[in-house]
């Protein structure tokens, strides 16, 4: 009877040894693609916990003797990540410390301020938005981030993302464009500020350089810039037309009250924004009012000035 019992139990551990031993090599699964999301963070029993309710694993506690054994603990990576549940432990583990994970396209549209950038890059689950704020605010990037689309891992560093998307910035000032910055006597601070309310007030593209060249106007004569989207930007809210009480908000970006520029941009400028205020197209006009329709009445007075926003009232009013 004993002898029978200890062939029994040497057939039980043969068993379980043998289940361990395919689950490792991945063989007993089926074949199935998972998407699986690592947060940042997250310990190895988070991570086992994860994988098996994906049922990309089987066993928590062999994942967990496997972490252990290759002394990965502190070294396994967040990320967004591909697994068939025909991998072994040992591949699913490798991919994790490797931080093999799959990258998300993000595009982030010209006029994007650092506020709208985090929120769209927190949607993707890329990082975290207030995060992303502060470090950004820290490295004073609005106006720096370069609108375009990126390949980005989830859960990465905001500093990197930030450096990704400046790094992009600083590729567009080519030779020719730095020395034309030269020509135009300002800044590159300067410039893009400009840029960032040229991108927020001009909506057809051929008006960009005639908006630039008012602006740029106004700015030589000493007359404020009264843009909207600067007292917009000070409130930090979105809406299609000003009240009186809005133009009286105290705000050094409030350009109704205070001339010149304001203190920094007021959005991301892409290229052509850019582009506008470093070769602004020659214009006499100090004024310009929409007509509703995503074009402007340009006005080299002040009394036509008036009598266009008449006819823009009108226009808006059919």
């Amino acid at each position: 009877m004993a002898k029978r019992r200890k062939i029994i139990t040497s057939i039980i551990f043969a068993a379980l040894f043998i289940s361990a031993f395919l689950l490792f090599l991945g063989i007993t699964k089926e074949n199935r693609t998972v998407e699986v999301l690592i947060p940042k963070g997250a310990s190895p029993y988070k991570i086992s916990k994860i994988l098996k309710d994906s049922e990309v694993i089987s066993s928590k506690s062999l994942f967990l003797a496997l972490v252990k054994f290759y002394g990965y603990s502190s070294s396994l990576k967040a990320g967004l990540y591909d697994f068939n549940t025909k991998d072994s432990l040992k591949t699913i583990l490798l991919k994790i410390h490797d931080g093999a994970g799959k990258y998300i396209k993000v595009t982030i549209p010209e006029g994007f301020t650092v506020k709208q950038i985090a929120e769209t890059l927190s949607k993707n689950n890329i990082c975290d938005a207030e995060n992303f704020i502060k470090s950004a605010n820290e490295q004073n990037m609005e106006g720096f981030l370069f609108p375009n689309t990126y390949f980005l891992l989830p859960q990465m560093p905001e500093r990197e993302i930030i450096k990704i998307m400046n790094d992009e910035y600083k590729k567009f000032w080519t030779k020719e464009r730095t020395e034309r910055l030269r020509q135009t006597g300002k800044t590159e601070r300067e410039i893009i500020i400009i840029a960032s309310i040229v991108e927020k007030e001009s909506i057809a593209d051929s008006e960009r350089a005639i908006i630039a060249g008012v602006f740029l106007n106004r700015l030589s004569k000493g007359m404020r810039l009264e843009s909207c989207s600067t007292v917009l930007y000070a409130m930090g809210i979105n809406k299609e037309r000003l009240s009186f009480e809005d133009l009286k908000f105290e705000s050094p970006y409030n350009t109704y009250k205070y001339k010149g520029l304001p203190p920094g941009p007021i959005c991301n400028p892409g290229a052509e924004a850019i582009e506008a205020v470093l070769y602004p197209q020659a214009t006499n006009s100090l004024y310009f009012v929409s007509k509703g329709n995503g074009t402007h009445y340009f006005s080299s007075t002040f009394e036509q000035h008036i009598k266009n926003k008449i006819v823009s009232k009108k226009n808006q009013k059919k």
